[in-house]
C-alpha cells in the first residue's frame, strides 16, 4: 500500500530510472542481480511500498512487490529479467554500462533485453492509485533468464504460485511496430511453443574412406537429416494462428511476417549439435547429435513419440527423449487483451496488435502452466522496426529510444489503471 506523498514520477524521471539500472552491471554470469533488486527495492520504499527479496545463491536474487487488494481476484503480474548477456567480443560506440545518450537513443547492454521492460513496469507501478484498484498488481524482477533461470523465476512460483496463479502476466517477447502490405503492426506473444529434446546414436562399420562400405554411419546421418528437413508437418488451425492471418489478410509481403505465419501454425525440427568423430583418412563409424521438436501449445510427449516414430521409420538409428517440456497458449479473446490492443492505438497511433508465438523461452513459460495468461509486450516506438530490435537484442550497440520508456511507461500506467479497476475476471 502506498503510504507517502512522494510525487508522481514524471516522463523525465521514469528515463533517469531507466538509465541507473542499465549502469548497474547484471552481466550472467555471475549475474549479481542483487544490485538491481537492492535499487529496486530502495525505490519502492521511498514509496511506502514494501518487497520481498527472493535470494536464491549469494548475489542472485529476485524481487516481488504487490499493491491493490488481496482479494482473490485475478491479479495483474508485471514480470522482467534483471540479468543481461555479455559484451565479450564486441566492440561499442559507447561503453556498455554507461547509458549514455545520443541523438535521442540511450546506448547500452540490457536497454533492449529488457531492462527498458523493467524500468516502465516499475514506474507505472509506481504511478497507479492503489485505493482504486480492485485486483492486486504485481511487480516481479527475476534473475538468471539468459542462463535458463535456474537462479530466477522458479524460485520466485515456489514461494507466490498461489497469488500468481491465473494471473494477466506482461512479459518480455513482443511489442515490436512491423509493417504488412502498407499497414502497421505491433507483436504481442500470447504463448510458447514446447520442446522436446532427442539424443540420436548411429553406428557404421569402420574402414577407410577410399574404400566401399555399405554400412556407412555418414549415409545414415545424411538419410536422417533429409528426412528431417523435409518432414511435412501439418497445419494447426490454433487461435493465434487464426487470429493473425485474419489481422494480416491473405496477401503477406513482409518476409519475417511470411515465416511467422508458417511458425504459429507449425511445429518444427532444430538441429542442435551433432559429432562424427576426428578420425583421419577413415569413414566416421560412430555419430551421435542432438535436435529438438518444437511443438505447438497443447501437444503432449506422446504427440512427440508419434512424430518421432514416423522420422525415424525406416532409419537405422537409436534415439531418446532427453526432455520434454510443453508449451503454453494464452487468450487473445479477452478483455485484457481487447485493452492492450485498443491502448496501442491510443498511445501508438492506429496500429493492429498481433498475435505470435514466441520465438524463445522465456521466464513467462513457468507462469503460464500456473495457469495464467501471459503475453510478451515491450513495447518500442517505431523508431526501431522489429527488423533492426532482431539485430540489437544481445548485440554490439544495443540501444533505444527514450521515447519508447516514456511511452511504455504511460502505456502500462493506462493499462493497469484501466484492467486493475474493473471488478470482474
Amino acid at each position: 500500500m502506498m503510504v507517502t506523498d512522494a510525487p508522481m514520477v514524471a516522463d523525465a524521471q521514469a528515463v533517469e530510472i531507466f538509465k541507473d539500472m542499465i549502469r548497474l552491471d547484471t552481466t550472467n554470469p555471475a549475474g549479481n542481480e542483487y544490485l538491481m533488486t537492492d535499487y529496486i527495492a530502495a525505490l519502492l520504499r521511498s514509496y511506502g511500498i514494501p518487497s520481498t527479496i527472493v535470494e536464491s545463491a549469494p548475489g542472485r536474487s529476485n524481487l516481488v512487490a504487490c499493491i491493490g487488494p488481496d482479494n482473490g481476484a485475478r491479479p495483474i503480474v508485471l514480470i522482467s529479467h534483471v540479468d543481461v548477456v555479455t559484451y565479450e567480443g564486441q566492440t561499442w560506440k559507447h561503453p556498455p554500462f554507461a547509458a549514455a545518450e545520443e541523438d535521442g537513443f540511450i546506448y547500452g547492454r540490457g536497454t533492449m533485453d529488457t531492462k527498458h521492460l523493467t524500468a516502465m513496469e516499475l514506474v507505472a507501478f509506481l504511478r497507479v492509485d492503489p485505493q482504486a484498484l480492485k485486483r492486486p498488481v504485481y511487480f516481479v524482477a527475476t534473475a538468471d533468464e539468459e542462463k535458463g533461470s535456474v537462479f530466477g523465476m522458479p524460485e520466485v512460483v515456489k514461494r507466490f504460485a498461489p497469488q500468481l496463479t491465473r494471473g494477466l502476466v506482461i512479459n518480455e517477447g513482443g511489442g515490436f511496430y512491423i509493417e504488412n502490405q502498407g499497414k502497421p503492426y505491433f507483436t504481442c506473444t500470447v504463448g510458447e511453443k514446447g520442446r522436446c529434446d532427442i539424443h540420436v546414436t548411429i553406428e557404421g562399420s569402420p574402414g577407410p574412406a577410399s574404400f566401399k562400405n555399405e554400412n556407412k554411419a555418414v549415409d545414415k546421418f545424411i538419410h536422417l537429416l533429409d528426412k528431417l528437413s523435409s518432414y511435412d508437418f501439418p497445419l494447426d488451425d490454433n487461435p493465434v494462428y487464426r487470429r493473425f492471418m485474419n489481422c494480416l489478410g491473405p496477401e503477406i509481403d513482409n518476409g519475417i511476417l511470411r515465416n511467422f505465419a508458417r511458425y504459429n501454425g507449425h511445429d518444427a525440427c532444430i538441429l542442435q549439435k551433432y559429432d562424427i568423430g576426428t578420425q583421419v583418412n577413415v569413414m566416421p563409424y560412430h555419430i551421435e547429435f542432438d535436435f529438438a521438436l518444437q511443438l505447438l501449445p497443447g501437444k503432449t510427449r506422446d504427440d512427440a513419440q508419434r512424430m518421432l516414430t514416423q522420422l525415424f521409420d525406416g532409419v537405422d538409428a537409436t534415439y531418446a527423449i532427453t526432455d520434454f517440456l510443453p508449451g503454453f497458449g494464452s487468450s487473445c479473446e479477452n478483455d485484457f487483451f481487447e485493452t492492450m490492443a485498443s491502448l496501442v492505438r491510443e498511445h501508438y497511433g492506429e496500429a493492429t496488435l498481433l498475435p505470435v508465438y514466441a520465438l524463445g523461452r522465456t521466464d513467462g513459460r513457468f507462469l503460464g502452466s500456473l495457469p495464467c495468461d501471459v503475453y510478451g509486450f515491450s513495447p518500442v516506438t517505431r523508431a526501431i522496426t522489429f527488423e533492426e530490435v532482431l539485430t540489437l537484442v544481445h548485440q554490439t550497440n544495443e540501444r533505444i529510444d527514450r521515447d519508447s520508456i516514456i511511452l511504455g511507461t504511460r502505456y502500462f500506467t493506462d493499462l493497469i489503471t484501466r484492467m486493475g479497476g474493473v471488478d470482474h475476471d
